[in-house]
């Protein structure tokens, strides 16, 4: 049931124009600055955005600005396991990596650890109204967010097209703290 769900939402965003992508991008960001623990965070986790996902380098650039720690992940295939690191420019720092998503390049690795993170913004196929995310099935994020602090806030943002009022889910499937989309900002 998720694996054919999974395919249909990423391919309702795939059919989605390059304008649109930008500007409902630009949105989410607004939205997301709304956030006052957006301000107050040393430590934030984001995603390098691929395959029509929601455009992060804006949010990542913005971050780096207010001299917040941004913080990205590397995934480690054969653990299955994401390595977090930290960022400091994204045009120097990364490159494509596993699975075609930009990660840091070899010589640009600062690993931090998950206890450090005040947010983490999550990326998801889809997300529901009751805050629970549909990945990509290779169950990285489930784990990683066992491993944050408990005050750690998580933050999914998305596009309209991918929320729903319910979706397939398990017992070990995150909760989330908000969503946030181009049109709203959801708090669990």
């Amino acid at each position: 049931m998720k694996k054919e769900f999974r395919k249909k939402v990423i391919s309702e965003r795939k059919k989605q124009n390059q304008d649109i992508i930008n500007s409902n991008s630009e949105l989410i960001f607004q939205n997301l600055l709304k956030l006052s623990e957006i301000k107050e965070a040393k430590n934030i986790m984001a995603y390098l955005d691929f395959n029509n996902e929601v455009k992060t380098d804006n949010i990542v650039n913005y971050f780096l600005s207010k001299n917040q720690k941004v913080v990205v992940p590397i995934t480690i295939l054969d653990e299955k396991k994401l390595l977090l690191s930290e960022i400091k420019d994204i045009e120097t720092d990364v490159s494509i990596g596993t699975y075609g998503i930009r990660e840091p390049k070899s010589g640009f690795i600062r690993p931090v650890e998950a206890k450090e993170l005040d947010i983490v913004i999550v990326p998801a196929v889809a997300y529901d109204i009751n805050g629970y995310r549909l990945g990509y099935g290779g169950g990285y994020y489930d784990r990683f967010l066992e491993s944050i602090r408990d005050d750690c806030l998580t933050i999914g943002i998305a596009f309209e097209i991918q929320l729903f009022d319910k979706i397939p889910k398990e017992d070990h499937d995150a909760q989330l703290d908000y969503i946030i989309t181009e049109k709203r900002i959801i708090k669990i």
